[in-house]
């Protein structure tokens, strides 16, 4: 989202804020003031991005867990087959 930063007619105060393009603040929350607020052209492109941390792909998780639990079921297997269970 871009970040806006306004300023009050009436009161002088100055704020940023991040809000959709479409949305226009028009009312002060500072002195209630309804109408009061410009946009500072200056201040109006900034946007903000999000990196991405990992670059696991999709499944990558899933699939390690997968052949993990494969590993496991096949040494219990072999675990089981060595036991020797009397009647």
């Amino acid at each position: 989202m871009p970040k806006y930063a306004y300023e009050c007619i009436d009161c002088g105060d100055q704020f940023e804020i991040y809000h959709s393009i479409k949305d226009k603040l028009v009312d002060c929350a500072q002195c209630d003031t309804s109408g009061s607020l410009n946009r500072i052209p200056a201040l109006t492109i900034s946007f903000s991005t999000i990196k991405k941390k990992d670059d696991h792909k999709v499944g990558d998780v899933v699939r390690s867990h997968i052949e993990q639990t494969k590993q496991e079921v096949k040494k219990e297997k072999q675990r089981l087959k060595s036991v020797t269970y009397e009647s």
